[in-house]
């Protein structure tokens, strides 16, 4: 006996519970990837499980088995009431290829297939029967359809950045930064990225002064290269626009240039290395005032020697730089000082920081504000222009979606028809790949430690896992993915019938100008998406 259900992807299978969300069909744009699941359950333990898939459209399917981590921390603070859980629990989270390992079922318990449709497609309907097989036993078989609809969904406008830790690589693969090795698991990681909506990549001209204990260092992945004489200092930026131009191939258009002020505050220069005597060492960190006479001038000649070749490269116009990482209130002055020594050397670039005050925007100290979702209705009521939007470790209440594993998957994926609703133009995530401890103490492993030691909210800290030679995806990416595609969608819907129409679409069905109003509903969610697609295609049903 066995049982086997086709289940939509926002379902979190877990191991002793029936699936809910059961799915038996859906609509897609001919270039959306679209996902569901595949959840059995036998009375034996079965290994090596043959997958059979028939369909017109089998080349484009593919799938991969949904493995479990450990969510030790499911909610940080006092939360609210729209969790999958607030205790411990197996998540199923990872998506594990099915090349060298074939699908398995554990005796008694409900097992989960990824199953992802990608491709150009042509319009239609098409069947998909799957069947699970183990030595010609048929376990159990499925069906599910699509419909294929006559529109592509195409490039999006979204600028989307998710901070790329280049130390958790080395670490965890026991490489060195950017050697031959190295650099062939950070383009997968970056392909990964890119396939997931990512269009922006953050680029270390030195080591990011980001999630550091004051005094203490990260690994150093500096890409700028440092000389210092007792005439100055030689700024060599080969590697720099090499690296550039590296991830330009794989898909990054915008360029996030690291921070070159300390963290929470602009007080400190970030760490730099630089060649002294022949021999490498520090010259800048904790112990370099950020406004001091020997940064300011280190500054005075790197920065016109990077915008100049930045402009010579054709690069510039795609770059944005950063100052200090979410700054507040009481930084104020320490941050404007930073500005002013910037913008002294570089006036033309475009500086954005994830901040969550209004008042920095208002002084002209960013010309791009990222604001935190749980602080951003300022920005919105005041009509912010270029408007960015983040979320991290503090958005863990007031129904503002997030990434965690403790979330029901309907409130990850609504992050996308949010953004368009309220008009921004630009979403970051600092943990893309963060595989260390609060404060980067030491490195961990992320399939036990998915709390970054106790610190944070589990799943807070990354959205991938390092496979044997590259990236693999989570259940949680494919999700916030959806979202992504969402937000695209409701894109297309306006060239069709004008903004104030999708806009109407989404208040009229449980939507508000906030990032905490919004339906608590992977159905509903799902019939806005399908009124979507029907009024771009002229189906008058809609």
């Amino acid at each position: 006996m066995s049982e086997i259900y086709t289940v939509c992807a926002e379902e979190k299978v877990l191991i002793d519970k029936k699936p809910k969300m059961l799915e038996s069909e859906n609509t897609m744009a001919r270039d959306e990837v679209l996902s569901f699941q595949v959840v059995y359950m036998t009375e034996w333990f079965q290994r090596d499980i043959e997958v059979k898939i028939k369909s017109p459209i089998k080349k484009y399917i593919s799938y991969r088995q949904v493995e479990y981590v450990p969510c030790t921390t499911p909610i940080l603070g006092d939360g609210d009431d729209y969790y999958f859980t607030k205790k411990p629990f197996f998540c199923p989270d990872v998506l594990r290829p099915c090349k060298k390992r074939m699908p398995t079922a554990r005796m008694g318990l409900y097992n989960s297939l990824w199953f992802t449709i990608k491709g150009e497609l042509t319009p239609g309907e098409y069947p998909i029967e799957i069947s699970l097989e183990q030595n010609g036993f048929v376990i159990g078989k499925a069906s599910y359809k699509v419909r294929v609809l006559d529109f592509y969904l195409g490039e999006s406008e979204l600028i989307y950045t998710n901070w790329f830790h280049y130390d958790a690589i080395a670490q965890y693969y026991n490489t060195r930064v950017f050697s031959p090795k190295y650099n062939k698991i950070m383009d997968d990681f970056i392909r990964c990225a890119v396939r997931h909506g990512m269009n922006m990549l953050l680029v270390p001209m030195f080591t990011p002064p980001l999630d550091t204990r004051v005094g203490s260092e990260r690994l150093t992945v500096q890409l700028v290269d440092v000389t210092k004489t007792e005439n100055g200092y030689k700024i060599d930026l080969d590697r720099l626009i090499a690296f550039m131009k590296r991830v330009k191939a794989l898909g990054i258009k915008y360029f996030e240039m690291s921070h070159l002020f300390s963290q929470w505050g602009a007080k400190f220069a970030p760490k730099i290395v630089a060649k002294v005597n022949g021999r490498t060492k520090r010259i800048f960190g904790w112990d370099t005032s950020a406004t001091g006479e020997e940064y300011s001038a280190f500054l005075g000649v790197f920065l016109p020697r990077l915008i100049e070749r930045l402009k010579a490269e054709g690069l510039f116009e795609a770059c944005r730089f950063h100052i200090s990482d979410e700054p507040n209130e009481s930084c104020l002055e320490e941050y404007k000082s930073a500005k002013e020594i910037f913008k002294k050397y570089a006036p033309d670039a475009i500086v954005m920081d994830a901040l969550s005050h209004y008042e920095f925007y208002k002084q002209g100290l960013v010309d791009r504000a990222i604001s935190s979702t749980a602080h951003i209705q300022s920005f919105i009521d005041n009509d912010t222009p270029n408007l960015w939007a983040y979320y991290c470790c503090a958005e863990t209440h007031s129904y503002l979606s997030n990434r965690y594993m403790s979330m029901p998957g309907e409130r990850i994926r609504v992050i996308g028809m949010q953004m368009y609703l309220n008009n921004i133009k630009g979403f970051l995530h600092w943990g893309y790949n963060f595989y260390n401890t609060v404060l980067s103490d030491e490195p961990i492993d992320p399939y036990l430690i998915t709390d970054a030691g106790g610190g944070l909210q589990s799943g807070d800290c990354y959205v991938v896992y390092p496979g044997e030679s590259g990236a693999l995806d989570s259940v949680r990416y494919e999700i916030f993915y959806d979202g992504l595609q969402d937000y695209k969608l409701l894109c297309r819907l306006e060239e069709k019938i004008g903004r104030a129409e999708v806009e109407r679409l989404l208040l009229e069905n449980g939507f508000k100008k906030t990032f905490t109003d919004y339906p608590h509903s992977a159905q509903a969610l799902k019939k806005i998406r399908r009124l979507a697609q029907m009024a771009i295609v002229g189906d008058k049903r809609w």
